[in-house]
């Protein structure tokens, strides 16, 4: 009996070994290994970028981070306009809750040591009914992490993956350093319309107003307040004297329609006059200056760049790719107007202080009712879309609750 044990064990312990060995040769997540320069620098193949984001490139050196959601991700890439020589890390995620940001923000700060944290901020985002994107794991946090994966039957299904894959586009995720790898814009002529239509369909039934709640609000029935969480990102920079800049992400005016089509314009006005207010609250408590919060939502030359026609081929668009996701150019637009001088950055952007923030929503009121009287095609097209997600979610009505 003693030496069957033996045995077993024996066994045990040689297939554990060669699970580990063979998912540690392979890292299907690039976590235990530093990929930086590794083959000319060329795209990872990771087979789940939040697991390398979490487990890795948050707890890795850096002097500035970019965190946000997938707008972020897309919209920021590697040629951000940041001075050379700075470790510069992108720990955006698509379809990244606040209180992952956090969560990723803290990692950033405290074990990656960054200086600067630089993140977009996206309404929907901010929805405590919001479900958590399937790949979400609360275990990536957990220290213990990367030698648990070593075992894990998941890792090595997809160690095998990663192996079959090899470097084809199908497997590649990011650079090392988190920046997404560049989107070849000329594969969108033709379909940008039905590409909008898709993303904004979408959002209508997935992140505005998600099931099963059907709503948006910023105080959940279990707890979740993301307000709180917003404001433990400005105590964890005031507390940490790490710099912190803060921009609400730009996206086409379409993006803006389809968000008023779900009745959310005034939730969404009103979550704007709360980070304004709750940023001065939480730098008075610091003793410390505020966060700059910039604001590049609304109606304005980039967001309401003109959609093509289905089938017309003869142009990409410069600063779009779909409703919500911006393009790195205008990405660089983004991260000059708030690490540079207002006179060389242009005028693009505000930058919400108590005093302006009242003028700014009015002045993008304003620009909404010239956008709809000159694109009625696009209206039309958004509310027919809205009608039709109604119908199919068969809830009570498309209706957001006040904040």
């Amino acid at each position: 009996m003693l030496r069957y044990l033996a045995h077993l064990l024996i066994a045990t312990l040689l297939l554990a070994g060669g699970m580990a060995g063979f998912n540690g040769w392979l890292d299907p997540y690039a976590i235990y290994r530093d990929h930086e320069g590794e083959a000319g620098d060329r795209p990872l193949v990771v087979m789940s970028e939040r697991v390398f984001k979490t487990v890795h490139l948050a707890r890795s050196p850096a002097d500035v981070v970019f965190i946000g959601t997938s707008r972020t991700d897309i919209g920021i890439g590697r040629e951000q306009g940041l001075p050379a020589g700075l470790r510069v890390h992108n720990l955006a995620t698509f379809g990244q809750p606040i209180r992952e940001t956090l969560r990723l923000m803290e990692l950033a700060i405290i074990e990656g040591k960054a200086r600067t944290v630089v993140i977009g901020l996206d309404f929907f985002a901010f929805n405590a009914n919001f479900v958590l994107p399937s790949d979400y794991v609360e275990e990536n946090y957990d220290p213990m992490r990367p030698y648990a994966l070593l075992l894990s039957v998941s890792a090595l299904n997809d160690a095998w993956m990663k192996h079959r894959l090899k470097t084809t586009p199908a497997g590649s995720c990011c650079y090392a350093d988190g920046f997404r790898t560049p989107l070849n814009l000329n594969i969108l002529r033709g379909i940008y319309r039905p590409q909008f239509i898709a993303n904004e369909r979408m959002y209508l039934m997935e992140k505005y107003l998600p099931y099963p709640a059907c709503s948006f609000t910023l105080i959940g029935r279990n707890g979740v307040v993301p307000m709180d969480d917003f404001r433990q990102m400005l105590r964890l920079a005031h507390d940490h004297q790490v710099e912190l800049r803060l921009f609400i992400s730009p996206s086409h005016a379409r993006q803006w329609e389809t968000l008023a089509a779900a009745s959310l314009w005034e939730p969404w006005e009103n979550w704007k006059r709360q980070l304004v207010s709750i940023n001065q609250k939480e730098a008075a408590r610091a003793g410390r200056p505020p966060a700059a919060l910039w604001d590049f939502s609304g109606y304005d030359a980039f967001s309401t760049e003109d959609v093509p026609k289905q089938g017309d081929v003869s142009r990409a668009m410069r600063w779009y790719s779909d409703s919500s996701h911006y393009t790195t150019e205008l990405g660089q637009r983004v991260v000059k107007r708030m690490f540079d001088t207002p006179e060389a950055a242009g005028d693009w952007g505000m930058r919400l202080e108590p005093a302006n923030v009242e003028p700014h929503l009015a002045g993008i009121r304003a620009a909404r009712q010239q956008y709809r009287a000159t694109h009625p095609e696009d209206i039309a097209e958004i509310e027919r879309t809205a009608r039709e997600v109604e119908h199919v979610k068969h809830c009570p009505s498309l209706s957001g609750e006040n904040l």
